[in-house]
């Protein structure tokens, strides 16, 4: 009877045991999306000589570009990126990121072809990453519309 408790006591400590290692490694994996749409944004822009109420309206657009930056905000994108890999829909492109560096899923919206566009959201990944899938899809819309999806899951 002893031993029987014993045998059940340690597989009980084996299925806790996996149970905590699965739930470590899924808690540490990020999703950050782009947004699919860039919505209409007035500013305000600060004053000049030509125009000392300084107002300004950003357009709405469609995503049409995104990548992984390691760097600076802002800062021009010097990496090249790995190839992708095509998968149903799209394709997966994977990045090592810098740990303890700033990191962005950057966002571009605007262009008329992939990889165009002049407005761009940039969005923190956690610095303690070291790896981020770009995951991206495509859909076609009536009247030959090209819809983008972008996510990146990291950990």
């Amino acid at each position: 009877m002893i031993m029987q408790s014993l045998s059940s006591s340690r597989g009980a400590v084996k299925a806790l045991l996996l149970a905590a290692i699965f739930l470590s490694s899924a808690a540490q994996a990020v999703e950050v999306t782009c947004p699919d749409f860039y919505r209409n944004k007035t500013l305000t822009l600060p004053p000049d000589s030509s125009d000392p109420e300084g107002h300004g309206l950003l357009k709405p657009a469609h995503l049409s570009y995104t990548y992984i930056h390691d760097g600076d905000l802002y800062s021009e994108q010097t990496m090249v990126p790995p190839a992708s890999r095509k998968v149903k829909g799209g394709w997966q492109t994977e990045f090592g990121v810098v740990a303890d560096t700033d990191n962005w899923l950057v966002c571009v919206y605007g262009g008329q072809t992939w990889g165009d566009g002049s407005l761009e959201r940039w969005q923190r990944i956690d610095s303690k990453l070291s790896s981020c899938v770009l995951h991206v899809t495509q859909t076609s819309k009536p009247r030959s519309q090209t819809v983008w999806k972008a996510r990146a899951s990291c950990k």
